[in-house]
């Protein structure tokens, strides 16, 4: 048996929660850090990867999640041990060797911080140890697959579209394939190794020579999928979970699809019960689904009303399924499902984003990477699901509109974008482009908040005129657009950041020139002079500009890391405009200005990680700050000193 690597950026949904549409105040400073930052949530952890589980029938186990690295397991999940000595705590994907239950792999891309940072990590003694792996540094690993006969043979999908394939047991890569698409999962033919399946976001790719060439299956070339899995008694098989469009079923190899029995949710990860291939087990937006006809028809397990990113098998037909709190296991074939590990190593949800509301006093969102949004309105001091309908799997940037803190809307990874109207109680979905557009950032425009735009990766900038109802495509953009900032007192003038470079327009966006060639995150435009502007670069630091957006300059004196963080714009204290503040997703944390920018110092007492992806202010409170990143948000009073 061989634990089926899925992509699992996992999210939960819990019991309705009543949240109210008005806050009462953030919690009081006495609960507060008088100096430096302190953690505040917001909650429990993502499960990155299926349970790496041994076929031996041994009882050894392995679990990754985002925050916590590996916890594993060797008396079949009684008892657990965190296993991270050398090991980062954010680890996406995990796989067995076929030679020992102690050989284990390991991927995130944290490590060492950045582009450069390490992807891979193998340890040959049971978790004891860890050693870094060379070869595929810079990557963000989402899938891993080792050969379950041929020890020392890894296949590795990454989230760019690269297919890597180790066959000495990591001391070397090949990277055997370069899309653009996210792999998602790869499964190697049960009879013949040199038979390899690779699920996209663009759809299935097969190789029939040990994954040297890869050929995409032109009948599901416009899907995006989520997981692909084969029946263990005949390869000519395969199931793929096609998000929105369900499951979908293959008898000949790949060559030609039927769609399955309908399922009213969305698919994200399969399984297969081994002694009995007619029972599919799907992971989907509201749990684990079962049929018990080859797919034909489908019912829900007692796995319900939980997001399930990751599935696999163990020996006696156990089932586990990754979910935003943990691991389930069922041994009855979902009719009862028990929560093995309940601390999950005591990790807290990857804090990918945080928006402080702009009109209601301590009413903060935060978007996470492996959980969903997640609403806290006292400050940070307790924190709640965002809402029982946002079953968005791995939420972006969150916006409140300024003139109405009711509409709230949230980009997402692979959903498109979803827009509440009762504050982040209940939440609905806007669908435009593909339908599963990669929503990076929704921008209310301050002036008009009728129009709404929308910056996504691979289909460019979309706009609505309509409160975000219907939406249309803003022509002559780039594919990838990660950052809107709309001038507040002329919302002619808007700013785009792109993979290449920030593009301005002085029309409301008929017409953009590139005034910046560095692939940027966001802009500021500051409050009380809109010809001085701050832009957030993707590996060059902070640029500032003092005519608008027409020439620009480095200002990068004491910023150690230049890697900036992706929902981390520069900050501009509203006591004084000289007073700035900026993150740095390399390991720098979080650098504060007290002269416009021309130079800067860290301000980083408390913080127990210094990757910082996101960074908000507190718009009443000078001197709040908010941070987001792997361990979580934190928070601080003093302006991080």
């Amino acid at each position: 048996m061989k634990g089926l690597a899925v992509i699992s950026l996992l999210s939960i949904l819990f019991s309705p929660r009543s949240l109210a549409t008005s806050a009462a105040g953030p919690a009081s400073d006495s609960s507060r850090p008088h100096h430096g930052w302190a953690k505040i949530g917001p909650g429990a952890p993502g499960v990155w990867a299926t349970a790496a589980v041994d076929p031996r029938a041994t009882g050894t186990l392995y679990v990754a999640s985002v925050g916590g690295g590996v916890r594993k397991s060797i008396d079949n999940g009684s008892t657990w041990s965190t296993v991270n000595s050398g090991l980062p705590t954010a680890i996406y994907a995990l796989a067995m060797d076929a030679s020992s239950a102690d050989t284990i792999y390991a991927g995130g891309f944290l490590a060492g911080g950045g582009a450069t940072g390490v992807a891979m990590f193998k340890t040959t003694d049971g978790g004891t140890t860890w050693t870094a792996l060379p070869g595929v540094a810079g990557q963000i690993v989402v899938t891993l697959t080792a050969d379950p006969h041929i020890a020392g043979r890894v296949f590795l999908g990454g989230f760019g579209g690269a297919i890597f394939r180790t066959v000495d047991g990591g001391n070397t890569w090949l990277r055997v394939f370069g899309g653009t698409s996210a792999v998602t999962s790869i499964v190697i033919d049960a009879y013949d190794s040199n038979i390899v399946y690779a699920s996209t976001l663009s759809g299935l790719l097969r190789s029939t020579d040990g994954g040297t060439t890869w050929t995409l299956l032109s009948t599901l070339s416009a899907r995006p999928l989520w997981g692909v899995a084969m029946d263990p008694a005949d390869d000519a098989v395969l199931y793929v979970a096609a998000g929105n469009a369900g499951v979908w079923r293959s008898l000949d190899a790949g060559l030609h699809w039927q769609a399955t029995g309908a399922l009213s949710t969305v698919a994200f990860a399969l399984a297969i019960r081994p002694s009995q291939p007619q029972t599919i087990f799907v992971g989907t937006s509201s749990g684990v689904w079962k049929s018990a006809d080859a797919a034909g028809s489908w019912e829900s397990t007692a796995l319900s009303g939980q997001m399930t990113f990751s599935l696999a098998t163990g020996p006696g037909d156990v089932l586990y399924a990754g979910t935003a709190s943990g691991i389930r296991v069922s041994a009855d074939f979902g009719a009862t499902w028990t929560d093995p590990d309940p601390l999950e190593g005591g990790a807290q949800a990857f804090g990918y984003a945080i928006t402080a509301d702009p009109s209601v006093p301590g009413r903060l969102f935060a978007s996470t990477l492996g959980s969903t949004a997640r609403i806290s309105t006292d400050g940070g001091a307790s924190w709640s699901d965002a809402g029982t309908t946002f079953d968005a799997r791995e939420p972006r940037k969150i916006n409140v509109d300024p003139t109405d803190s009711n509409r709230v809307y949230a980009g997402s990874f692979v959903s498109g974008l979803f827009k509440s109207v009762d504050g982040g109680a209940t939440w609905s979905r806007r669908n435009f482009g593909s339908g599963n557009a990669y929503v990076w950032v929704p921008v209310v425009d301050p002036v008009s908040p009728n129009i709404v735009y929308a910056g996504t990766s691979g289909e460019g900038l979309f706009k609505s005129e309509d409160y975000g109802e219907t939406w249309s495509q803003v022509p002559g953009m780039p594919p990838l657009v990660q950052g809107i900032t709309i001038d507040s007192r002329d919302d002619s003038e808007i700013f785009a950041a792109t993979s290449i470079g920030i593009l301005h327009s002085k029309d409301g966006g008929q017409t953009w020139t590139n005034v910046l060639s560095r692939p940027a995150w966001s802009m500021t435009i500051v409050g009380g002079d809109s010809q001085i502007v701050y832009a957030t670069t993707k590996t060059a630091g902070v640029f500032r500009s003092l005519d608008g957006g027409t020439h620009w300059d480095s200002v990068n004196v004491g910023i150690t890391n230049l890697l900036m963080g992706r929902a981390a714009p520069v900050i501009v204290d509203p006591e004084g405009s000289d007073v700035l503040y900026v993150g740095s997703e390399g390991g720098g944390g979080v650098f504060r200005s007290t002269d416009g920018g021309n130079t800067w110092l860290p301000v980083n007492l408390g913080l127990s990680d210094t990757l910082v992806f996101g960074l908000a202010a507190d718009p009443a409170r000078p001197g709040v700050l908010y941070v987001s990143g792997p361990h979580g948000i934190f928070v601080t009073t003093t302006g991080g000193k």
